[in-house]
């Protein structure tokens, strides 16, 4: 959309007395809030537009009787000129611009929360793209009554973890799921499509960031519908 054609439709007056169809509405306002010509326009257009409808509900843009003195004129006119300029004026400080620069902030301030999401995200993906060393590793063992949790110790550098889970054989191609949940269910991670390594165990590699200094109960179980628990285990993850 060019200045150009927004002249060439009168979309700033119709925009202004409300006869833009309401998707035409949207896509000009997707404009002028970045565009300074445009939002100076709209704000002249609104002023004018509103002292203009002011004058005329006060009559004052009526024609008089011409039995007044030959200074009438020139007097109602600047009177009605003064009332357009006051009213609009007032229309702009009391109603317009605040409503117009509050949604101007608050999409100024969404799109810098926006961009800083992004800047997150894409430190994150180099940080994670980036080779790992001493990359802690926790043998899970199933837990029976007071037995201490297994530990994962875990510090401000470390990116991913791994858990290893020693399972017993099983048929070629059998897989197994994984679930990591806080204590009483409530949150939980769930893995799927896990198979035996040559060494005969799981392997799982999780992102640190995602497990937050608590306790978590994992689940083993066949990965298909209704399978029943094959072990669970206690983990606390524990930042240094």
């Amino acid at each position: 959309m060019t200045h150009q054609e927004i002249e060439n439709r009168g979309w700033v007056e119709a925009y202004v007395r409300r006869r833009l169809p309401a998707s035409d509405a949207a896509a000009f306002e997707e404009h002028y809030f970045q565009c300074d010509r445009c939002f100076s326009d709209v704000r002249a257009m609104e002023k004018f537009v509103a002292g203009v409808t002011y004058a005329g509900r006060r009559g004052l843009l009526d024609p008089k009787p011409e039995r007044a003195t030959w200074f009438m004129p020139a007097f109602a006119f600047a009177a009605a000129l003064s009332l357009i300029l006051a009213s609009g004026l007032a229309f702009l400080a009391f109603v317009r611009l605040p409503d117009r620069e509050a949604r101007l902030r608050q999409a100024l301030a969404q799109a810098e929360a926006s961009q800083a999401r992004i800047a997150q995200l894409d430190q994150r993906a180099a940080l994670d793209s980036a080779p790992q060393a001493n990359v802690p590793v926790v043998i899970l063992q199933a837990n029976r009554g007071a037995e201490p949790p297994n530990r994962l110790l875990v510090d401000s550098q470390t990116r991913t973890a791994m858990l290893w889970l020693d399972v017993p054989p099983q048929p070629p191609g059998t897989k197994f799921g994984l679930t990591i949940s806080t204590p009483g269910d409530r949150e939980s991670k769930a893995i799927h499509g896990l198979e035996r390594n040559p060494n005969g165990a799981l392997a799982v590699s999780l992102p640190v960031h995602q497990l937050a200094n608590s306790s978590y109960i994992v689940r083993l179980y066949l990965d298909k519908p209704s399978a029943p628990i094959l072990a669970e285990y206690r983990l606390a993850v524990v930042r240094r």
